[in-house]
């Protein structure tokens, strides 16, 4: 298993990830004047490049299978109301 401390580290590593691609993606969004609303292509383009090599490849298909997922799940709880 992982120890609690090792688990924390990479509890630290994961929110510093998050809150750069975030800060890009809202660097991003400010450059493109208009938009108010952050989409997929704004947080895809962060993780480009925020993350290096291998992971850049995984987090953006990672990203998107999420987002794909997300849809799918609140299509099928729209049609069942």
């Amino acid at each position: 298993g992982i120890t609690k401390k090792s688990m924390g580290i990479m509890n630290d590593f994961v929110i510093d990830m998050m809150d750069k691609i975030a800060s890009e993606a809202k660097t991003d969004l400010a450059i493109s004047g208009k938009e108010k609303t952050l989409r997929e292509w704004h947080v895809n383009t962060a993780t480009k490049l925020v993350l290096p090599g291998e992971l850049k490849k995984h987090g953006v298909n990672e990203g998107t299978k999420a987002i794909r997922n997300f849809n799918a799940n609140r299509k099928q709880k729209d049609s069942s109301k």
